[in-house]
């Protein structure tokens, strides 16, 4: 009983310390919700967060669809075990411009974790790809060499990206600072 309550403790204090938190997403995206990308037509693009097999992956969510789509080979998507990335400060995050070379550089960054996979830590990132700002996840592994690039989901398949934008997070930021947009310079093909 005092481990399991020391463990609620702790975690309450990580999770005020860090100033954003994963809810369950029921369908409807909360106010506070994160926005990571946009689609063709300019709406939001929100940072989602699955459960798949044994896997826990990035996902982006729509407001007009309560799926959450994400990738494992292919597009996939789900209605289940689904969260969504909130804050009341969305002004402290900054997407950073990187590669999949590139991320054992940010060591002063405070990277965002989005999830995780065995042998790999799964970070959020994001790339311009066919008019959309699509969210997907970046398997880094513990060596430069195992770093494999960001995954986004397009319809019906997935695609690996080298050259993306990491989501990062800066306790410190000025709270009157706006997001910027993704840099259309990390245009790619498929």
């Amino acid at each position: 009983m005092l481990n399991s309550l020391l463990f609620l403790v702790v975690s309450s204090i990580v999770f005020v310390e860090a100033g954003y938190y994963w809810r369950d997403y029921d369908g409807i995206v909360p106010k506070d919700a994160i926005v990571g990308g946009e689609d063709s037509n300019g709406d939001p693009i929100y940072i989602g967060q699955i459960l798949y097999i044994d896997k826990l992956l990035v996902a982006k969510i729509y407001s007009y669809d309560r799926n959450a789509y994400y990738t494992w080979g292919i597009e996939l998507s789900s209605r289940e075990n689904i969260k969504i990335l909130c804050s009341p400060y969305p002004e402290r995050f900054k997407w950073v411009d990187t590669t999949k070379n590139g991320l054992h550089l940010l060591i002063n960054a405070h990277l965002i974790k989005g999830g995780s996979e065995p042998a790999y830590t799964m970070y959020i990132g994001r790339a311009f790809h066919k008019g959309q700002t699509l969210v997907g996840r970046i398997r880094a592994g513990s060596t430069p060499n195992l770093n494999l690039g960001l995954y986004i989901s397009v319809p019906g398949k997935e695609v690996i990206v080298d050259s993306f934008q990491i989501l990062t997070y800066d306790a410190n930021a000025n709270v009157s600072e706006r997001p910027e947009k993704c840099s259309t310079n990390l245009i790619f093909k498929s």
